[in-house]
């Protein structure tokens, strides 16, 4: 390169070349360049990491909720058509995604799971189906480079309606990003007490029906009693008792379904002191100890002071 600017190589120097890169470029396109060049590389070098935390297996009968990398822990995660790769070679089961390979962030909520694509959501999404993940001691790689595009989005827009529109940015950059995330964490505590079909809903308020009340197991969870106390069975709980599994309540086997004709329910305590007979029947009555109700095979009912009270009973 030249050691001057607008020189070519020096004869008394043997037409040595500037090792100095530095200066070089200076020579060549004003003082300055060489930082300017290196800011630009650097830009184009920059990227952010995020640490593989878990993942939602796909399953087809919720699809809307699986296949998803999951990041409960942190406050942000990459959004849409975000360029990523990983830093190692992984297997989620359907294929391996390649360390160094450009992948594409797709499904996004921005703060707790996305899901990756091979494409763009302007070619189309083609969908990375995650059924595993090995191994699981890995990051996710995303470029982070500013683009003149990145920076026109801070550009104070034409507004045509000063009366209707308001103002651009009210507040200051920093405010506007306080004010956005205190909107979405607002929104994400009244979701919670929205009831939905894909997990679990709390509420302390008291819910009435009128009409037919449908429980549906689409998954074919509960076709083993073995997975009735498992949390996911589904099911209606009164307090930790499953209801509506057996006719040991006040309700009658009507076909495949439990029908009642009670309006409401009361449940009384009957204690049984000395002795009680039954005509037709002789037994011996326990009323003082606990026993398992998986002993009896039996029960009779039996109606006190407008009551009706269950006996069990078991074959001697």
């Amino acid at each position: 390169m030249p050691t001057r600017q607008n020189q070519g190589f020096r004869q008394d120097l043997n037409f040595k070349e500037n090792v100095n890169d530095v200066q070089a470029l200076s020579n060549l396109g004003g003082v300055g360049l060489a930082e300017d060049l290196r800011v630009i590389q650097n830009n184009l070098r920059n990227t952010s990491t995020i640490d593989f935390v878990s993942f939602n297996a796909n399953n087809v009968n919720f699809p809307d909720t699986t296949g998803f990398f999951t990041f409960p822990d942190r406050e942000f995660v990459y959004t849409k058509d975000d360029i990523v790769t990983v830093s190692e070679d992984v297997s989620v089961g359907s294929t391996t995604l390649v360390a160094g390979t450009d992948y594409f962030v797709t499904n996004s909520d921005g703060e707790t799971q996305f899901k990756l694509s091979f494409t763009d959501s302007v070619v189309g999404v083609s969908t990375v189906i995650v059924n595993s993940v090995s191994p699981t001691n890995f990051q996710f790689i995303r470029k982070d480079p500013v683009h003149k595009n990145n920076i026109i989005q801070f550009i104070e827009p034409d507004i045509q309606d000063d009366e209707e529109f308001g103002r651009y940015l009210a507040d200051s950059i920093n405010g506007t990003f306080s004010n956005t995330q205190a909107n979405q964490e607002n929104a994400n505590y009244f979701i919670t007490k929205k009831y939905k079909g894909t997990e679990d809903t709390t509420v302390n308020q008291d819910i009435k029906f009128e009409g037919t009340f449908n429980l549906f197991d689409p998954a074919n969870f509960n076709t083993s009693s073995s997975v009735l106390t498992d949390s996911k069975s589904p099911g209606v709980f009164i307090g930790d008792t499953r209801a509506f599994s057996t006719d040991n309540n006040p309700w009658v086997v009507d076909g495949d379904t439990l029908r009642t004709d009670s309006t409401e329910v009361s449940i009384g305590e009957l204690e049984i002191q000395g002795n009680v007979e039954i005509t037709g029947l002789s037994a011996d009555f326990n009323s003082e100890s606990e026993v398992s109700a998986t002993a009896f095979d039996k029960k009779i009912p039996v109606v006190i002071n407008g009551e009706t009270y269950y006996l069990l009973l078991q074959n001697p």
